[in-house]
């Protein structure tokens, strides 16, 4: 678990900086385990985790008016996991962001990741590239929710995060296509 060569080359693969830096960026973060179903955070809170998912599989979703859940993202390994509005604005999360599997990982504050913006120039640069990676994928999501039909989504799922379809529940992944639990079931039989 203490091992943060895993963290230090993903850092590497979103920004060129020196292997020193990457070390020392990495350094700051602190390992983290979450149990399958437990949660990084809950509504109401004020996020205070930047966190690295080093392994395992969890979501983001809240409720909608009839208090239903609504996955609206999965994160995979190798991908920053925080709930943007809340943790920069310091506001109270309206999403949850839970553990599908076990997870393992890697954290930093809110003070702590300022802290890195101040001190290494080249964290910003690596924070603007994974915000610029999640608003263009939030934007793809958004498209495609809009000009692409339930099965398009589906194989777009299964072409980009294949491993979602191994250990997420099906309504976690009918909700976040936008079809119901029968229409996913039809759509898999028909592939």
């Amino acid at each position: 678990m203490n091992n943060r060569e895993s963290l230090v080359n993903f850092i590497l693969s979103v920004v060129e900086i020196s292997k020193d830096d990457a070390d020392q960026i990495a350094n700051t973060f602190h390992p983290i385990e979450i149990e399958v179903k437990d949660y990084l955070l809950r509504e109401n809170e004020v996020s205070d985790d930047y966190f690295y998912l080093e392994s395992g599989l969890m979501r983001t979703f809240l409720f909608n008016l009839k208090g239903e859940e609504i996955t609206i993202d999965f994160f995979t390994e190798n991908n920053i996991v925080f709930e943007i509005t809340s943790f920069f604005n310091r506001v109270r999360s309206e999403a949850y962001i839970q553990a599908i599997t076990n997870c393992k990982g890697f954290r930093i504050s809110y003070a702590e990741l300022n802290r890195l913006f101040h001190d290494k120039p080249a964290f910003r640069d690596f924070g603007r590239a994974i915000l610029v990676k999640e608003f263009m994928a939030s934007q793809i999501r958004n498209y495609g929710m809009i000009n692409r039909t339930a099965k398009e989504r589906y194989q777009n799922l299964l072409r980009t995060k294949p491993q979602i379809l191994q250990y997420a529940p099906l309504k976690f992944i009918a909700s976040y296509l936008g079809v119901t639990d029968s229409t996913l079931s039809r759509l898999r039989k028909k592939m």
